[in-house]
């Protein structure tokens, strides 16, 4: 911290450079380097960055400069300087002094694309629409003092002019008024006005989002909306099920990047922060707001949705450090952003294919009908396979159902014979029980007493008559309690055990029919199984090269300009 105060003081001064200087600011220092730079002003940043290549590649770096935008306060002073070095201002300038230099303009690039663009004004009638249009826009864009009493307006006509020169495939685009005129009210100065907003339109690929049609602005809905129903299932819901279109909102955050919703102080932090992170920024920066909003858009009808989109409610209590803590709330990535950019193209070009009343043009109709030949021949490709092993599954099924019916026989003939294994040792326990209680009366007695045991049953407990239920009651009734009578009960015990044994073997021998049409039914099944997934997998291939074709029609059919001219996007 020493050294980077002495840095701090010795800023325009060459700086001795020592190895814990090195170590400060360090790849394996990323971390602290992160913490110390959002205390710089950016000027300091800068000069630190040019003290020696690896200075240069980790303050430049992309995680350390987007921590400095979210955690530092870049004045309006130095923020001009900040457009410089992270718009490829530069690059911006080289390229319009090329085109010019070819027309053999020299100079003032800047006042000769002005006196050339006023010159265009009286001979080309499509400029001139565009210049009359940014006439009409030019006092519905801000009510500050630069524009109510200074040259705000003035400025913002030259500029917005000025870049429909320089960029006639965009020409004029309203949106374009408010991002200009923002920064008409930061940049006194009108030509940097004017190199930065092009900038700002080239690094950031604003021409895709102006361009005629404006091709870009239902991709960037199609990608909210898939956020919305991610982040915000229930909000995606109730927007849907109100029939509610994001474009509500959407459009005036999107076409101004916010410049037409922030208050000044607000707006040019969450530029930074767009400026460094680009798309991505502007997505998060929108579910954030949503986040905010949430709870109340619930309880909106469409009316209601309109009327709150009009008013300062929400951003009028809303802080740049309230937004910028939730910014990592959200992941977004340009991969992601890019497939959904594919999905979009993809599912347009499905719409139109569905569309019987569709025209393409003569080059399209060339994709579509090549498009549809390989679909065609790739559906009579799997047709077969597909036939073959529909047929062995169906075959399967039957075979299966036959031997699940056999099985479920040969299961109740099992469980038949448990049965009555189990009924008959009821009746063997019963017979032990007597005999036990023959045996005990005997040695209690001492002797035989016929009265006795002609009258046994009326001494046995009525629990020990309803015991084995009933069957030793149902017994005694059949025997007297004398020696004679031990025999005939053992000899019962004997037969029943026998009869035991032989309904064990009947029920071992179905026992193994049962398991071999148990296993019959687990190869069934796994053939079932075995053939469905083969079926499935075939499904799946197909699916991805339908998807494949698909995806190739629609990167063919993007390189049409008429597909993009004609068609709503």
């Amino acid at each position: 911290m020493e050294k980077l105060n002495q840095f701090h003081f010795q800023k325009n001064k060459k700086i001795k450079i020592n190895d814990d200087f090195k170590k400060l600011f360090s790849s394996e220092n990323l971390k602290i380097t992160c913490c110390i730079v959002p205390y710089l002003d950016y000027e300091e940043v800068l000069s630190l960055s040019k003290v020696c290549k690896s200075f240069y590649s980790i303050i430049r770096s992309h995680k350390v400069i987007k921590e400095y935008v979210i955690k530092s306060k870049i004045t309006d002073k130095n923020r001009f300087l900040f457009y410089i070095t992270n718009l490829n201002l530069s690059q911006t300038q080289e390229m319009i002094k090329t085109e010019l230099t070819e027309k053999k303009i020299e100079g003032n690039y800047y006042k000769q694309i002005l006196v050339l663009a006023n010159k265009l004004y009286t001979e080309d009638k499509r400029f001139k629409k565009i210049c009359d249009e940014i006439g009409r826009d030019l006092h519905r864009t801000f009510s500050t003092e630069k524009f109510k009493t200074g040259n705000g307006t003035v400025m913002l006509k030259n500029i917005l002019t000025a870049v429909g020169y320089v960029r006639p495939e965009i020409g004029y685009c309203q949106g374009m008024n408010f991002i200009a005129g923002a920064l008409v009210n930061l940049i006194d100065d009108e030509e940097k006005c004017f190199w930065v907003f092009l900038s700002f339109i080239d690094n950031i690929k604003l021409n895709l989002l102006y361009l005629r049609n404006m091709p870009d602005f239902l991709i960037r809905v199609y990608q909210l909306k898939k956020y919305i129903d991610f982040y915000f299932p229930k909000l995606g819901m109730h927007l849907k099920r109100n029939q509610i279109n994001i474009d509500l909102f959407f459009s005036k955050w999107l076409l101004t990047i916010f410049a037409n919703y922030f208050p000044f102080d607000v707006l040019y932090k969450i530029w930074d922060v767009f400026i460094i992170d680009k798309w991505k920024a502007l997505f998060k920066f929108c579910l954030i707001l949503l986040f905010f909003m949430k709870e109340k858009l619930m309880q909106m009808d469409l009316n209601m949705f309109s009327q709150y989109f009009r008013s300062d409610e929400l951003i009028t209590t809303l802080s740049f450090e309230d937004i910028i803590k939730h910014y990592n709330d959200y992941k977004i990535t340009n991969k992601k952003l890019k497939e959904m950019r594919e999905d979009f193209f993809v599912e347009q070009v499905q719409a139109k294919l569905d569309n019987p009343d569709t025209e393409w043009e003569d080059d399209q109709n060339e994709y579509v009908h090549s498009y549809r030949k390989e679909l065609e021949n790739h559906l009579i490709m799997i047709q077969e396979p597909i036939e073959k092993i529909q047929k062995k599954i169906d075959k399967i099924n039957k075979d299966y159902d036959y031997k699940l019916e056999k099985y479920e026989k040969q299961f109740e003939v099992v469980s038949n014979l448990k049965i009555k294994i189990e009924t008959k040792k009821e009746v063997r326990t019963g017979y032990e029980n007597i005999l036990k209680r023959l045996y005990n009366k005997k040695d209690n007695s001492n002797g035989d007493n016929k009265d006795e045991n002609k009258n046994a049953n009326n001494n046995i407990s009525e629990e020990d008559k309803k015991s084995n239920d009933g069957i030793i009651g149902s017994i005694m009734n059949f025997f007297t309690y004398d020696n004679s009578e031990n025999a005939k009960i053992q000899k019962k015990i004997k037969e029943i055990n026998k009869n035991i044994d032989e309904k064990y073997k009947i029920l071992e021998n179905n026992q193994k029919i049962l398991d071999k049409y148990k296993n019959d039914l687990e190869i069934c099944k796994n053939e079932q199984n075995m053939l469905k997934q083969q079926l499935q997998n075939i499904e799946d291939n197909s699916e991805k090269t339908k998807k494949n074709l698909l995806k190739n029609l629609s990167e063919k059919l993007k390189l049409s300009a008429k597909f993009v001219a004609t068609s709503k996007y």
